[in-house]
């Protein structure tokens, strides 16, 4: 009984194992079943935009990821000429990259701006000012003056606008539509060769069968952009990669093109969704960091040679610049509790950026964290353009900034019109330019006449050394100080400058002080020295003044320290404290405890004016000269007469310090506090 159950469990065994076996071709072929399975595919490789669409006749450097050089020598059949092309695609999505857009008071040569300003690439800008819309940093340069039918008034057809990163235009616009626009820079030019695909250019000049081009005036636009020429062109494709073009020409080599030829040549290779042209001829040129000569990869014809020296000086320029890293600012929101802070000079010109919009009533607030070199570069006053309504706090807090340079512009300052306040802050080595009234702070201090209390202004604690220069109304930390609003006081207090200031005005007055040019009616300086020479360059109007150089307020406290104070004619008023002290209401403008060293000289046309002539006490005469009280250097050097007479603040807390300098000079407390303030006296 017990060997047949193992009999009968060996065949059941055996039964089952041929039962699963039969069920396991079932269970493993999902054949059937296919469907209800994931699809597996194969991977897909990315889309790949390359901007240029045709390689054959280019040499292409990616110099860096998202900045490419291509370079184009060949014959081109359709134009049965040779052609040279240089173009620099910067990738406007990738955050290394930014532009600038520079326009200058005195022309310069592209390599040399570029070197500069440390850009890695560029290419000249627009047309001559008339007939061009630029506007740098917020700031309208040019307006375009020109009016219609002006032979060049086509030249601002289109425009190339730029605010930061991807927010770029090129397109159609009018001198009014650049005037209202946002865009912080734009530069206009023409003729528009692309609009949206549309290869415009190429009817440009419209039907000129039968006409000899060469016989009409250069600028007639069909001349100018129906013959051959060199040309500099900017083009933006749909995937905001910008193109800098240059086309050389006037030579076998490159015969140039026409706006016809270049519309077509860069829709065949490079398909842009916009494009414009810019000045050309032998402006034409454009600058590439480490190549070239001096950076420039074209040939530009001004010296009519086929070499890399013939650049034209310029004024208007666009530059690929790489960002630094360091951000728009080192910290904070712009409000008065959590102000913007500045550590390096790329942040410092970051302030050009900002949406200024509705700072009237809600102004900016600034904070430098650190000393700032801004060596090699150029700046652009942040406030000179009407209607002047950046308002700011600019707080220094005990630094410096070193090498601010202005050229030649209107209110040539580091504010341009300062309508706010800055404290506790030193501008060393200034080389300021201005066209009309300027200083190292500000062309105004508050505008001449304001309308509400937030157009006056406040400079207290600050100091400046090295040179400025204007026509008339010019000073060594202030040009011009304005009207009050109401109770509102526009004032310069506890300053000082060693500045060297000129006023360049012959005809008329030519009006500047050590401290400022001109203060208005109700307009406050006071307790402040300048130790700088004066020179105004007038023959017979109101000049030169020590520490100011014409007033219509009472001033006080004032000490004049300069070596010379000097007016070019014999029979224009001079003097040690003020040139001129003006009269309001018939009231004659007086000096309340104001000294001069006894080293002060005061000369007319190259002649010393006699200590017998000073005007020490009060003025009886209106629009003459102010000389203040003479001092000895012992008596200057002695700072408790600043505190028991004058009434200044001495010690810590307090703006001035309890002592002076080697050279008798009263020091400004934070300067005492970091040390080194015999540098900059």
């Amino acid at each position: 009984m017990k060997k047949n159950n193992i009999r009968i469990t060996y065949i059941w065994f055996l039964l089952l194992s041929f039962t699963i076996l039969g069920c396991s071709k079932t269970l493993l072929d999902n054949s059937e079943y296919g469907h209800l399975l994931p699809e597996i595919k194969e991977p897909v490789p990315p889309v790949i935009h390359e901007t240029l669409k045709d390689k054959e006749g280019w040499a292409i450097d990616t110099m860096e990821n998202g900045l490419i050089h291509y370079q184009f020598s060949k014959y081109i059949q359709t134009q049965t000429a040779n052609q040279f092309v240089n173009v620099v695609e910067v990738d406007l999505t990738d955050s290394d990259y930014e532009l600038e857009f520079v326009s200058l008071a005195a022309n310069d040569t592209l390599s040399a701006v570029a070197a500069d300003r440390d850009a890695i690439a560029g290419i000249n800008g627009t047309y001559e000012m008339d007939a061009s819309f630029i506007k740098v940093n917020g700031n309208v340069i040019s307006p375009i003056t020109l009016t219609d039918p002006h032979l060049r008034f086509w030249k601002h057809e289109g425009a190339i606008s730029y605010n930061a990163g991807q927010d770029l235009t090129i397109g159609y616009g009018t001198k009014e539509g650049y005037q209202s626009s946002s865009y912080l820079n734009i530069f206009s030019g023409a003729p528009v060769l692309i609009d949206d695909y549309k290869k415009v250019g190429e009817d440009f000049i419209g039907d000129v069968t039968g006409i000899n081009l060469n016989t009409l005036d250069y600028e007639d636009y069909r001349r100018h952009q129906g013959v051959r020429h060199p040309r500099t062109a900017v083009a933006l494709t749909e995937n905001n990669k910008l193109l800098l073009v240059t086309i050389d020409g006037r030579f076998p080599e490159s015969a140039g093109m026409t706006a016809k030829e270049v519309t077509q040549f860069m829709a065949n290779y490079f398909a842009p969704q916009y494009a414009l042209n810019m000045d050309g001829g032998g402006s034409t040129t454009m600058f590439i960091k480490d190549k070239g000569y001096k950076g420039v990869v074209n040939y530009p014809t001004d010296n009519e040679k086929r070499d890399h020296y013939g650049q034209r000086k310029l004024r208007t320029f666009i530059l690929v610049k790489k960002k630094s890293g360091d951000g728009d600012f080192a910290g904070g929101d712009g409000t008065e509790n959590n102000p913007f802070l500045i550590s390096t000079a790329n942040q410092l010109q970051n302030m050009h950026s900002l949406n200024w919009s509705g700072t009237k009533t809600n102004p900016y607030y600034f904070k430098l964290t650190a000393d700032i070199d801004m060596i090699g570069r150029s700046w652009t006053p942040l406030n000179s353009a009407d209607p002047y309504e950046r308002f700011l706090h600019f707080d220094g807090n005990g630094h410096i900034i070193k090498n601010l340079k202005v050229a030649k512009t209107s209110y040539g300052s580091f504010f341009g019109i300062l309508v706010g306040s800055c404290k506790n802050l030193g501008l060393v080595n200034v080389d300021m330019e201005s066209s009309n009234g300027g200083g190292a702070f500000g062309g105004y201090l508050g505008v001449k006449t304001p309308d509400v209390p937030a157009k006056t202004g406040r400079l207290e604690n600050c100091f400046s050394t090295g040179k400025v220069v204007g026509t008339d109304g010019v000073g060594g930390l202030i040009g011009n100080v304005g009207k009050p609003s109401g109770n509102v006081v526009s004032t310069i207090v506890n300053c000082f400058s060693t500045a060297d200031v000129t006023a360049t005005s012959t005809g008329g007055n030519s009006r500047v002080g050590g401290i400022a040019g001109i203060i208005y009616d109700g307009g406050a300086v006071d307790h402040c020295f300048a130790t700088g020479n004066i020179v105004s360059n007038t023959g017979s109007g109101k000049g030169a003044g020590g520490v100011v150089g014409w007033t219509d307020s009472k001033i006080k406290g004032l000490i004049a320290f300069n070596t010379s104070i000097s007016n070019a004619g014999a029979t224009g008023t001079a003097g040690r404290i003020a040139s001129t002290m003006g009269q309001v209401g018939g009231i004659i403008a007086q000096g309340e405890n104001c000294w001069a060293s006894e080293d002060v000289k005061v000369y007319k046309n190259g002649v010393l004016v006699p200590s017998s002539s000073y005007v020490t006490g009060e003025v009886t005469v209106m629009q003459t000269a102010y000389d203040g009280e003479t001092k000895t250097k012992a008596f200057l050097s002695d700072i408790n007469n600043y505190q028991s007479i004058l009434g200044w603040q001495l010690g810590p807390s307090h703006p001035w310090a309890a002592t002076t300098n080697s050279k008798g000079y009263p020091i400004l407390q934070w300067l005492f506090l970091r040390g080194d303030y015999e540098d900059y006296y």
